[in-house]
C-alpha cells in the first residue's frame, strides 16, 4: 500500500512538472544587498554545539573518518570556497560546502552575509538534480529522479543557505526562489539570535 502510494505521488508530481515546464519561466526577483559587516555573523570562539549540529556532525562521519562530499586541494582557501559559490556555474561550489564545514569558524560569518545576495549565477550539467523551483522556472527538467536540494542553489544567497543548514543541520532558514528582501533580512536576523543563543 505505501509503494503504491509513493508511486502515485512521484506519478502526479512527474505530471505536474511537466504542466509547469511547459508553461514556464523565470519570475522571481533577484537583488544584491552587499553586507560587509562580518562581525554581526561571527560565531563564538568557544561553544558548544547544538544537538542538531552534533548530529549532522554524526552523519558525516564514516569508516574513512570526517567525510565532507566533495574534495578540495590542501591550498584551497576561504578566497577560493567564497569565490566558488559567487560564480560557479556547475556543482564545483560543492567543494566550498566541504571547505566550509571544515573551517566554520572562519566561513560562517561570510555565509550567513551572502543570505542578501540573491544574484543568479546559474547552473549547467546538473544532470538529474531536483530544485522544484527551478523546474518550475524552466531552469531544470524533471526526469522522475534524482538527488533532490531544497535551496535555490542558482543564486548565491542559496548556496550560502545550503552550507548553513548543511553545517549545523537547522532549516529553520531555507531560500527557495521565491526569496524576498525582507526574507533575507529576517533569515539574517535568525542566525543572529542562532549565534547569541551559543554565546550564552
Amino acid at each position: 500500500m505505501t509503494k503504491q502510494f509513493i508511486t502515485c505521488i512521484i506519478f502526479l508530481t512527474s505530471l505536474n512538472s511537466y504542466a509547469q515546464i511547459k508553461n514556464s519561466r523565470d519570475t522571481f526577483q533577484y537583488f544584491s544587498i552587499v553586507d560587509t559587516n562580518y562581525a554581526k555573523y561571527s560565531l563564538p570562539g568557544n561553544f558548544t554545539k547544538p544537538k542538531n549540529w552534533t548530529n549532522a556532525d554524526k552523519e558525516r562521519k564514516g569508516e574513512l573518518g570526517d567525510w565532507y562530499g566533495h574534495p578540495f586541494p590542501d591550498t584551497f582557501d576561504l578566497q577560493d570556497a567564497l569565490a566558488l559559490i559567487d560564480t560557479a556555474t556547475d556543482m564545483s561550489f560543492g567543494s566550498s560546502k566541504s571547505w566550509c564545514i571544515k573551517n566554520y569558524h572562519q566561513a560562517f560569518p561570510y555565509l550567513v552575509a551572502r543570505l542578501s545576495d540573491k544574484r543568479k549565477i546559474g547552473l549547467k550539467n546538473t544532470a538529474d538534480l531536483i530544485i522544484w523551483d527551478r523546474i518550475g522556472s524552466g531552469d531544470l527538467r524533471f526526469y522522475g529522479h534524482g538527488g533532490s536540494i531544497a535551496e535555490d542553489v542558482f543564486t548565491i544567497a542559496g548556496r550560502a543557505s545550503w552550507i548553513l543548514n548543511q553545517l549545523t543541520g537547522e532549516n529553520f532558514a531555507v531560500v527557495h526562489g521565491s526569496l524576498t528582501l525582507n526574507d533575507a533580512k529576517r533569515f539574517k536576523q535568525l542566525w543572529r539570535q542562532y549565534i547569541a543563543k551559543l554565546k550564552k
